[in-house]
């Protein structure tokens, strides 16, 4: 009688759910993979608002869930936090708290949880001071440009190489993420994996007419920019220029909606008024469910300076949108297939996004062609590939661990 092999038992870890990308990525991920292949548990640091309110029920009913701050006492200064009630001292205290009692109860829950489990993913790499640590294998997520974050801080990269290096294997997200790793950490590192987030193609359509699905604010054609208000990072100003001269040069009736929170929005509301545009850009906040805006806009545009894998490029391709975004630091040239699946432009330069956005929605048969490039682009990163990709990572380490400790073991 033929017999079934195990599943591979893979914890992931995260600190704990916000509305990023990171998340999204997350549940994406904890949605496609194999189940005859791996069997699944989360662990979440601490219990967020959103976490509670939202992604707790966007999590498969068969994935078992840890949150390893239990207890009410050790929640004290993070829920202070989440309130926005915690003052500069209680800042310190906090760090003082988490150091002296948080993290060594955290260290405590997560060296029982590694005994039932094969794999530890550590989604944040925030439990980087442990890892290879409890007789378990650990795969150290990295999500953003190395050089973005730590080019300019020789000091920190170095701490984070030591640390880096404790992972059986660091998961770059693309080529040119890798790419910056083995420049930045050279052969610090025991293995570096490139594996794409992932998405499940057939729900993220479904959600666009799901009943949370946020509506236009504008009966008329829109273009959609889906990004954190924050400045330093998404560049919302280089847009909202691009879109003034688009208005200015052209008979447009495309208007922008701005999907999105951030500590910018005032200021960003205020350059929409300068340029005049004000009437024509519609800032409707962060939504829980974008999709149906994505999926009925004209085109998806991303204006950042720097990225790491953009999970809204990866669902706009699977709604078939006409995509136009910088050719910033990490992710977009690759998600786009260098420009195969979107159109590529420089960082920070209004005028050329501009001339590409009017090129977008002034050519239907441009947008049909964008459209076909971007469905097949999608296939890239689906459920079929992404599960091959993961099992042979995983296989990979597992396979270099039980090698490593047959070298290890006396005659």
């Amino acid at each position: 009688m033929r017999q079934t092999a195990p599943r591979t038992s893979v914890l992931f870890h995260v600190v704990d759910f916000n509305d990023g990308g990171i998340e999204s990525s997350l549940i994406q991920w904890l949605r496609i993979l194999d189940r005859s292949r791996f069997e699944i548990t989360l662990s979440v640091m601490f219990a967020s608002p959103p976490f509670i309110s939202r992604f707790r029920a966007l999590i498969p009913q068969d994935v078992k869930v840890e949150i390893l701050v239990d207890r009410p006492w050790l929640n004290h200064f993070q829920s202070r936090r989440y309130a926005r009630k915690l003052s500069k001292l209680g800042r310190v205290g906090r760090d003082v708290f988490n150091t002296l009692a948080v993290r060594p109860y955290v260290r405590k829950r997560i060296a029982s949880l590694a005994k039932h489990h094969d794999v530890i993913v550590d989604f944040d790499m925030s439990l980087r001071r442990w890892a290879s640590q409890f007789n378990v294998a650990w795969l150290g997520v990295n999500h953003f440009s190395f050089d973005a974050r730590l080019g300019n801080r020789p000091r920190k990269a170095r701490r984070l190489a030591q640390q880096y290096a404790r992972y059986d294997a660091v998961v770059a997200l693309n080529q040119h993420m890798a790419d910056e790793a083995n420049a930045m950490f050279g052969d610090g590192l025991r293995r570096l994996v490139v594996l794409p987030n992932a998405i499940d193609i057939d729900a993220i359509n479904a959600s666009a007419s799901a009943p949370d699905a946020s509506t236009a604010p504008v009966a008329a054609p829109y273009i959609v920019s889906v990004a954190r208000l924050d400045e330093i990072q998404k560049d919302h100003r280089t847009l909202l220029h691009a879109y003034a001269k688009m208005v200015s040069s052209n008979a447009v009736a495309e208007h922008l909606v701005i999907v999105g929170n951030g500590a910018f929005r005032q200021e960003l509301e205020g350059v929409a008024a300068q340029l005049g545009i004000a009437q024509r850009v519609h800032f409707v906040g962060h939504q829980d469910n974008p999709h149906a805006l994505i999926a009925h806009a004209r085109a998806l545009v991303l204006s950042s300076r720097y990225e790491g894998m953009p999970m809204v490029l990866l669902e706009a391709l699977a709604h078939g949108k006409p995509i136009v975004a910088t050719d910033c630091p990490t992710g977009p040239r690759e998600i786009l297939d260098d420009g195969r699946a979107g159109i590529l432009v420089p960082i920070g330069e209004p005028d050329v996004m501009a001339d590409a956005l009017m090129r977008v929605v002034a050519d239907a048969g441009l947008r049909d062609a964008m459209t076909a490039n971007a469905l097949a682009r999608a296939q890239h990163y689906g459920i079929e590939q992404s599960n091959r990709r993961f099992a042979e990572c995983v296989a990979d380490i597992l396979a270099a661990r039980h090698a490593h400790r047959s070298v290890k073991a006396p005659a």
